[in-house]
């Protein structure tokens, strides 16, 4: 919506703007400076990390309105003090939990914006971070390395439930508030749900700073969101006035009072009347103090989104920490290098490029001749004279008509595991030993994604060859019967050179949309895990629509055209007969 209002021309005046938006909207020059106004001497008034998120290239654009923080919360009933440490909280958990009754910690695993957010704590926890003052992605550290392991082991160790890898905020905070785990890490709003009446830990909850490798310093992720002035609008006076009015003292208290909003002023942490209903501001106050914003940059959703894939893949054993580490480091540099070269040079430095081409073309080399060769042997065994022929034929066509996100869909819920049939199948029958996780791992992922495509779009193949079998008279075929020719020498001698029209045909079709295969795999992995399935059409989307870069995109659009018409004339020469050519 605002993205859209800044290119109208006519822009919303005030922009209401998550921490991560900052640098994006300045960097693109659609938000105005706010220094004139917000003073040096204003800002003391703010937390100070939230101040930091609004600030880019030495400018203020960002005033903020609301607060937050990630924190640990634990049962007090259970654990007289929490733990500071990391030693200390394995202790903890080696004491007290027993899973699957009783976890040690519950967290945002999910692979999303949240699990980004857990994961920062850990390296900022142990000294680490992810891009330095200078600009220089410094991910791949030793600190890098032991908040991976680290997070690893919450799950090797059975300290957090593996099904903490579909966690959000809520499933956290449900398995909280039913009893099942000691800790929670989660932001500020989760105080007055645990605190209600109804709710069996009331009374039963502390909150902590989040716990930090020893010798270095705790740190929680800062959220919130706050307002800025959009660049060409009419009164920028008055729309500053509005900004005041909003992030006063009396406005955050009304906020809080009836939403439950954390300030972003440090006095309304100690002030009297928010301390008796929310009497832990005192600790909270400690707590979003020492706040950090996430990486401060205008590529910040592509960080984001390498951060949460390979992360995700690390809980889920896919990755080893060592591995996820260098690719995320190489991806996050290859992104930042990228955009400060010309597309050309760009195109030697995408990481991400390269990855989803590989992919691509594992995918096409695989799919196509599968499909190829079955649709031949499908085509040839229709065009033979039997009894319910022309049934067989219309049955072949179904997976052929049916919607594609439909299909995929149903393949996704098929190869699930503990849900799916496919695994059930093959354990009764003695195939698997156990049930297979096929879309968890690389290799199930591309395998259930070339198996439903198969399924699919084998028919295709099967119409377009039994076309060109229909076409080769019946008197050639009993022309060279009678010379003596075998089933072999027919088919190599007769049948494929006839058909070699119709295989051109249908190779140029198969490989442009395999190539280009978006809605299958869309739909069946979302191109997980760890980018293990990303084509190069879901990346084109995914530069052009999540991360803005439309020129970009059309720049590999129009690669990948002629790439296309390049091998369609590849399968256009090799199919071609001498005696053709010479026509």
């Amino acid at each position: 919506m605002y993205i859209r209002s800044f290119l109208s021309g006519d822009p919303i005046e005030l922009v209401y703007m998550d921490v991560t938006w900052t640098a994006k909207f300045a960097e693109a020059g659609w938000l105005l400076p706010l220094d004139r106004w917000f003073t040096p001497q204003i800002q003391e008034e703010f937390l100070p990390g939230a101040v930091e998120a609004g600030r880019y290239k030495g400018h203020i654009y960002r005033v903020p309105v609301r607060g937050d923080v990630g924190m640990l919360y634990y049962r007090r009933d259970l654990v007289p003090s929490p733990p500071r440490t990391w030693r200390e909280f394995e202790e903890i958990c080696e004491r007290s939990s027993h899973p699957p009754d009783l976890y040690c910690i519950v967290f945002q695993g999910m692979q999303y914006e949240g699990l980004v957010c857990d994961f920062l704590e850990y390296l900022w926890g142990a000294g680490g971070g992810v891009i330095d003052r200078e600009g220089k992605v410094v991910l791949d550290s030793p600190q890098g390395l032991e908040a991976l392991k680290f997070m690893r082991k919450l799950i090797e160790r059975g300290w957090a439930p593996k099904a903490v890898l579909s966690f959000q905020e809520q499933h956290s905070l449900s398995a909280f508030s039913q009893g099942k785990a000691i800790f929670m890490r989660n932001w500020p709003y989760a105080w007055t749900i645990l605190n209600r009446k109804d709710s069996p830990l009331r009374g039963k909850v502390g909150i902590a700073p989040f716990i930090h490798k020893e010798g270095h310093e705790s740190v929680g992720t800062l959220g919130g969101w706050g307002l800025g002035i959009a660049r060409g609008v009419k009164a920028p006076e008055k729309a500053w006035r509005f900004i005041e009015f909003a992030t006063s003292p009396e406005a955050q208290k009304i906020l809080h009072f009836r939403r439950g909003a954390v300030p972003s002023r440090k006095a309304l942490f100690l002030d009297p009347e928010i301390l008796e209903v929310s009497p832990h501001y005192r600790d909270l106050y400690k707590i979003v103090m020492r706040a950090r914003a996430r990486p401060v940059h205008p590529d910040y959703p592509r960080i984001s989104d390498t951060l949460q894939k390979h992360v995700s893949a690390v809980l889920a054993g896919v990755e080893s920490p060592e591995e996820a580490l260098k690719v995320m480091a190489r991806s996050i540099e290859g992104t930042l290098k990228g955009k400060k070269e010309n597309y050309l040079k760009r195109l030697a430095l995408d990481y991400d490029l390269r990855r989803t081409l590989k992919n691509t073309l594992l995918f096409t080399s695989v799919s196509v001749p599968l499909e190829f060769l079955l649709g031949l042997l499908i085509a040839l065994l229709l065009n033979a004279q039997f009894r319910g022929r022309w049934f067989v034929r219309l049955s072949v066509l179904i997976p052929w008509a049916l919607p594609t996100a439909v299909m995929a869909m149903s393949w996704q819920w098929m190869f699930n595991n503990p849900f799916g049939v496919i695994n059930d199948i093959l354990v009764k029958i003695g195939l698997l030993e156990k049930p297979l996780d096929w879309l968890s791992s690389p290799s199930g992922a591309m395998f259930a994604a070339v198996f439903a495509d198969l399924w699919k779009t084998t028919p295709f193949v099967v119409i377009i060859l039994l076309a060109g079998l229909q076409t080769i008279p019946q008197e050639l075929k009993e022309s060279i019967s009678i010379d003596g020719a075998g089933p072999l020498r027919r088919f190599f001698h007769l049948t494929f050179p006839l058909l070699l029209p119709f295989v051109r045909v249908a190779l140029i079709f198969r490989v442009i949309h395999a190539a280009g295969i978006f809605d299958l795999i869309w739909v069946l992995t979302k191109g997980g895990p760890a980018d293990s399935t990303r084509t190069l059409c879901i990346y084109i989307y995914e530069v052009a629509f999540r991360y803005d870069e439309l020129g970009y995109a059309i720049f590999l659009t129009v690669l990948f055209l002629f790439a296309l018409i390049g091998v369609s004339f590849l399968i256009v020469r090799l199919t071609t007969l001498g005696y053709e050519r010479a026509r």
